[in-house]
């Protein structure tokens, strides 16, 4: 059930990182923000992050969308994405979970655009690791439920607290 929610989750983030690249009212030659990091500085503006934390939280961000960029360029688009996701809902509707949930969605697109796509999810973990690291707990706390909990998911939905069983002290 965990992975199908990690999968779920990076689905939902690789939708938003293939955004239209031209959204109404916006002017030319203004480049433009991946809605899902919009949406994180947002947050984090409401913290009231220190100037040396904001500059690493955009350090960051120009990083992850400098990769979103470069993979659009090298042929990941929107028609891909859908293709992909379209798979996996529909791998889903079938009872399929975890690692075969993957492979079947995985089977929809070709090795090169997976590869792409495991690029974007690879900066998406890597740029929330980031500003995770950068925040305290204070502020950590303070973000909405949602948003906290994207920072702390890693890849797969591993992150955050570790929630296995405890080994007995072997005497």
């Amino acid at each position: 059930m965990r992975t199908l929610l990690a999968l779920s989750l990076v689905a939902v983030l690789a939708v938003t990182s293939f955004a239209e690249e031209k959204p109404k009212g916006k002017k030319k030659g203004q480049p433009q923000a991946n809605p899902m990091v919009a949406k994180l500085m947002t947050s984090l503006k409401e913290i009231g992050l220190s100037d040396d934390q904001m500059t690493q939280v955009k350090a960051a961000a120009e990083k992850f969308q400098s990769t979103v960029k470069e993979t659009r360029e090298a042929g990941l688009s929107a028609e891909v994405n859908k293709k992909y996701t379209t798979a996996m809902k529909e791998a889903r509707e079938a009872g399929l979970k975890g690692k075969e949930l993957a492979a079947k969605a995985k089977e929809s697109v070709s090795e090169e655009e997976a590869a792409l796509m495991q690029k974007v999810q690879d900066a998406t973990v890597q740029m929330k690791k980031a500003v995770a690291g950068v925040l305290t707990q204070e502020q950590m706390e303070a973000l909405p439920e949602a948003v906290r909990k994207q920072l702390q998911t890693g890849p797969a939905g591993k992150g955050g607290p570790a929630k296995g069983k405890k080994k007995k002290d072997a005497a």
